[in-house]
């Protein structure tokens, strides 16, 4: 079970955002955690890359990074997108290695870290959506709950 289908996807702005943004959030369809990057860097804190809850507002967010990023100021370029397609798709086309190849350091082990986990979470998620369960209740399962 693959989602690849459907949307049909501007890549080049993609790319151009994952290439230039300061702080970059993706959002996947199959579970809730965002992949959050941050490349920017100073004396204090160097780049920061890893898996976070969804916020409710963009301003939750700036909270979220006034808390965790706090020696930097408001991001010069901040993007957030839903890819609708899957994870692996993401990975397998080459479009991650834009943002990775901005990563040093322990950022970069860090993004590798967070995206083995986001693979993870998916597969788990087809699985659980084949086998059905509390997120995923099969169609009988749901009218009986009704």
């Amino acid at each position: 079970m693959r989602t690849e289908n459907g949307i049909d996807i501007d890549i080049h702005a993609i790319e151009r955002i994952l290439a230039e943004g300061d702080l970059i959030t993706i959002g996947f369809s199959l579970f809730p955690l965002r992949l959050l990057v941050d490349t920017r860097e100073n004396a204090v804190q160097g780049q920061w890359a890893g898996l976070v809850e969804p916020v409710a507002s963009v301003q939750e967010r700036y909270l979220w990074l006034g808390k965790h990023r706090g020696s930097f100021g408001p991001p010069r370029a901040f993007a957030f997108f839903v890819w609708p397609r899957t994870v692996r798709n993401l990975v397998e086309r080459g479009t991650l290695g834009i943002l990775r190849g901005r990563l040093r350091g322990r950022a970069l082990d860090d993004f590798d870290a967070a995206v083995e986990q986001a693979l993870e979470l998916e597969r788990q998620a087809m699985i659980d959506a084949c086998k059905g369960g509390p997120a995923w209740p099969a169609i009988w399962e749901a009218q009986a709950a009704r």
